[in-house]
């Protein structure tokens, strides 16, 4: 640091010198021996002050080796000293956690890395550094450095004011190094006693929150007074209607025990609440207070940047004085420093001021790792907030599961009040129903049993005298029953017979009529598929003009690049004439050029002597800058150490920044979570107004149970008397109806035996109608229709109608045959026409793939010949601009060998151009042109073969789709006569 200074100062009092030393030389010349010995004196000294300069600052690196060491050493104290307070905060958190009512003594003392707070200006300095060459009765902030304290460049012979300058450097930074450790004690001792002051402060609020958590809240006491009321009433309800309560469903008790439980969950929802907004505004209050300490820390970072930017101004300003002053090191003498003593003494009282400002910039680099430290406590303090903000959140998500579950038990018991609701209403319906239904039915039982008494006198008296005349009848009509039985029992199992048959025709039928309607569809699809082949041929046949129209535009675009080869061919043999033009005025040129490279000649061989003597000037140079390379070295060395304290500064800085963009989201987590918990207090509210509503409503409906569980009971008596009375009197009925059940089967039997003739002639008719009309259906002559057709007369006789039957039956299995092996054939034919439009479409699908492919490559090619083309044209441009050059060359280097004799370098540029431009003509570039267009003339012809090719093809392709139009036409005619066979049958 003090060599830097000093250098300045140098290089500030031996300014003028250099600027003298430059005129004086300047003004002598270059070529005097005198001067040499001059300079070479001057080199010599020049080397001992570098010598000694080196020597000084060897020494001073290493005393800053030794105080570098002691600045690591403190900073690991400082690590150890976070390490320990780390480990009493969390011992501390641990203690607040486990505690619940206890109170903890004051007088455990722990401190907190964010207690290293800037220590203030009032107190003063106590301990003055120990130099007995300082003046200490000026400013406490400012310190000056003495006279002896700086690098001076003086003989060697004298070391006794370097080292006692050393010495006292080392003396400022002990004394320095002492204050700073006792600043740090009284600090410490400040900051326990803040802390014991926090605890007690915390005990007092803790003390006031379990006081006002001792003290019920009003919406509590409310809650407890109806809890009361609730049991106070269901214990009224229990003494008094206790068999009411057996008889009562289960549902209902189950509902009062669920309300209780629901009853006592609402309690802990509530306790939970209050909970929930304690916490909340504890967490206030410390939000608030980290709030004060990041405005504390806000503003000392804005001082501290302050402090930075000055100190990277001074730096900038000595990076750019440095170099100037180590010029004048270089060139002043050793006589001009006694005559500019003056100066220099003026220079080191500056030098002095700027070592105390770099003094005071360490103070603050000791105040920003105090800063520092404060930062990670926030950081600290605001991850404990974090913790018991996520535990908050938790703790809101249980209450609000909390909710939703009592929320659904509400509403299930609701719902299960409302079914309780329903059924009382339904039972009481179908009760009073019943009740109207028995008494009308208890009505109409009298009136009814009175008037059957009197028919069934009249009637006794009649059966009396019928019953024996029905004995006489009963004989005979058993006799006749028999016999009715037998037949009855034969044209039973015919009929079951000719119906079994019957089903499995029908069954035939169905299973035709369902292949008839697969052959429709079939048939439709086949239509389509014809209508999908016309569409397709119509788009080749648009494909096929398109290729028609692409193919003539190749045919002109081809026809067009062959008039431009022409062209480029005509302009090619103009060049080529322009070329020997400018070969033989080149000749004429170079006869001059021999006469000018003799004159150069003679101009090299002075020019080599004067080389000889600037490499000797040279060999001395190179010493000289290797010493200014020593030099620049060690200016580095001390530019890479003030870019580390940069370095290390910039990163303070980006430190506090993430801090404050840390504290900014925790600030908008504390918005969210203050939106979040007024939301969860108006949802409580809204719930307490829910939960009244439905209490008013649960008592309502249990008086309304009750009211229903009374009416049950009385109506249940009714009915059981009235089950009673109904028993009597079915029993009395069913004596009655004995009697006459006997008389009632012999009638019925009767009917069912017409019933079943008649029945029977209405079968056999069906049948022989749906057997005529399926005749009908399949035959094509009338005649074999008339011989087959039933006559009326036959149903009366069994045996002829059923030979009639099977004739018709046979008949139909034949027809039916024949059908089938029609739908055979057209299943076989259309099978077929589909194989052919199958291999019609991959025929057109691969014809076309090919077509795209060629396509393709005719467009490559054309792309190609274009991309040629192209370079043919810049390659023809190219050489015109080169020839018209070469041209201007030439007449411009005609013309100054006629003015100046002395322009040979630029003559033998230009002879070297056109030899290049003799080779340009020639390469072999006619020949590539040649070829090139001897391919492109066989790549056309090989296009229209391949068009040619295309045309034959897409002429084999109409062919193939008129073929395939008339399979379509075909295939319609046989669609068409199909359906007008379907509807002749219909």
């Amino acid at each position: 640091m003090e060599t830097s200074s000093e250098s300045e100062s140098l290089g500030r009092s031996r300014g003028p010198g250099r600027s003298r030393g430059r005129r004086t030389e300047r003004s002598s010349g270059s070529g005097s021996d005198v001067r040499a010995a001059d300079i070479s004196q001057k080199i010599s000294t020049l080397a001992n002050t570098l010598q000694d300069t080196s020597r000084n600052l060897t020494k001073v690196d290493r005393m800053l080796g030794q105080y570098q060491g002691h600045t690591d050493d403190q900073a690991e104290a400082m690590a150890l000293l976070r390490e320990n307070l780390e480990e009493s905060i969390n011992q501390l958190q641990t203690k607040r956690l486990s505690r619940v009512n206890g109170v903890c003594s004051p007088s455990a003392s722990t401190l907190q890395t964010s207690d290293l707070e800037v220590h203030s200006e009032s107190e003063g300095q106590r301990f003055y550094p120990t130099s007995p060459l300082r003046d200490n009765r000026h400013l406490p902030g400012r310190r000056r450095r003495s006279q002896s304290a700086n690098v001076r460049f003086k003989d060697s012979g004298v070391p006794t004011e370097e080292i006692h300058a050393f010495h006292q450097s080392l003396r400022d930074l002990c004394s320095d190094h002492q204050r700073l450790s006792d600043d740090l004690d009284r600090e410490i001792l400040r900051r326990n006693r803040a802390d014991i002051d926090t605890r007690r402060a915390m005990e007092s609020l803790t003390e006031h929150m379990t006081a006002s958590q001792r003290l019920d809240s009003v919406p509590r006491r409310v809650d407890r007074r109806l809890q009361e009321l609730e049991r106070e009433m269901l214990r009224g309800e229990q003494e008094r209607r206790p068999e009411q309560r057996e008889a009562a469903p289960d549902g209902l008790q189950e509902a009062l025990g669920r309300r209780q439980v629901q009853s006592r969950e609402d309690e802990a929802t509530t306790a939970r609440l209050l909970q929930a907004e304690r916490e909340k505004y504890r967490m206030e209050q410390e939000l608030e207070k980290v709030r004060s300490l990041l405005q504390q820390s806000e503003d000392r970072r804005e001082s501290l940047m302050k402090q930075v930017e000055d100190a990277r101004g001074e730096l900038l300003q000595r990076r750019a004085e440095r170099p100037e002053a180590a010029r004048p090191r270089l060139e002043t003498p050793p006589l001009g420093a006694q005559l500019h003593t003056a100066r220099f003494d003026h220079d080191v009282g500056k030098d002095r001021a700027d070592l105390e400002k770099e003094l005071l910039e360490l103070r603050a680099q000791v105040q920003t790792a105090s800063v520092l430290g404060e930062v990670e406590e926030l950081k600290r303090a605001l991850d404990c907030k974090e913790k018991e903000r996520l535990q908050l959140s938790l703790q809101v998500k249980e209450l609000s599961s909390d909710f939703a579950r009592q929320e659904e038990q509400q509403r299930r018991m609701l719902e299960q009040l409302r079914e309780l609701q329903s059924r009382g209403l339904t039972e009481k319906r179908q009760m009073e129903a019943l009740l109207q239904e028995s008494a009308k039915s208890r009505d109409d039982l009298k009136s009814r049993a009175q008037d059957a008494v009197r028919q069934w006198r009249a009637k006794c008296r009649r059966l009396q005298k019928e019953v024996e005349e029905a004995a006489k009848q009963k004989e005979s009509s058993h006799a006749q029953l028999k016999a009715l039985s037998q037949q009855s029992e034969s044209a039973c199992r015919e009929l079951t017979e000719v119906l079994g048959r019957l089903a499995q025709r029908d069954e035939e039928l169905h299973r035709r009529e369902v292949e008839l309607m697969e052959a429709r569809q079939r048939l439709l699809t086949l239509e389509q598929e014809t209508r999908e082949v016309k569409e397709a041929s119509a788009a080749l046949e648009q494909e096929v003009l398109r290729h028609a129209a692409v193919q003539s535009r190749l045919k002109e675009e081809n026809q067009t690049l062959e008039d431009r080869l022409e062209a480029q061919t005509r302009r090619s043999q103009r060049d080529q004439d322009r070329q020997a033009e400018l070969q033989a005025s080149l000749k004429q040129a170079t006869a001059a050029n021999a006469q000018l490279l003799e004159r150069l000649a003679e101009e090299q061989s002075a020019v080599k002597e004067l080389k000889r003597r600037n490499s000797d000037l040279e060999a001395k140079l190179t010493a000289l800058q290797v010493e200014r390379a020593a030099l620049g070295q060690q200016l580095q060395l001390e530019r890479e150490a003030h870019r580390k304290d940069l370095e290390s500064v910039e990163d303070g800085v980006k430190k506090e920044r993430r801090a404050q963009e840390v504290l900014k989201l925790c600030r908008q987590e504390r918005d969210e979570l203050k939106e979040q918990l007024r939301g969860v207090q108006a949802d409580a509210a809204s719930d307490k107004e829910l939960r009244d509503a439905l209490q008013i409503k649960l008592d309502r409906m249990k008086d309304e149970c009750d009211k229903l569980a009374a009416q049950l009971s009385v109506e249940e008596e009714s009915r059981s008397l009235l089950q009673r009375k109904q028993q009597l009197l079915k029993q009395q009925l069913e004596d009655r109806a004995v009697s006459g059940k006997q008389t009632r089967e012999s009638e019925r039997l009767e009917n069912k035996m017409l019933q079943i003739e008649a029945d029977q002639e209405a079968v056999l008719t069906s049948l022989g109608e749906e057997l005529d009309a399926a005749c009908r259906i399949l035959a094509k002559n009338e005649e074999k229709l008339q011989a087959i057709y039933q006559r009326p007369g036959l149903v009366r006789d069994p045996h002829r109608w059923l030979a009639e039957t099977k004739t018709k039956l046979r008949w139909l299995c034949e027809e039916v045959r024949e059908h089938d092996a029609k739908a055979q054939r057209w299943r076989k034919q259309h099978q077929q026409t589909k194989d052919q439009l199958k291999a019609l479409r991959q025929s057109r699908d691969a014809e076309q793939a090919v077509l795209l492919q060629r396509l393709h490559q005719q467009e490559k090619l054309l792309e190609a010949f274009s991309a040629e083309k192209k370079e043919l044209l810049e390659k023809s441009r190219r050489k015109e601009d080169e020839a018209r050059s070469l041209q201007d060359r030439v007449w411009h280097l005609e013309k100054q060998t006629r003015v100046n004799p002395d322009h040979l370098e630029s003559l033998q540029e230009d002879s070297f151009l056109i030899e290049r431009f003799k080779d340009l003509e020639a390469s072999p570039q006619k020949e590539l042109v040649e070829k090139r267009y001897s391919k492109h003339s066989e790549v056309v012809r090989d296009l229209q073969e391949q068009l040619d090719e295309s045309k034959r093809r897409m002429q084999e392709y109409k062919e193939e789709k008129l073929d395939a139009t008339s399979r379509s036409l075909r295939l319609a005619a046989l669609s068409s006569s199909i359906k007008t066979a379907r509807s002749d049958s219909h």
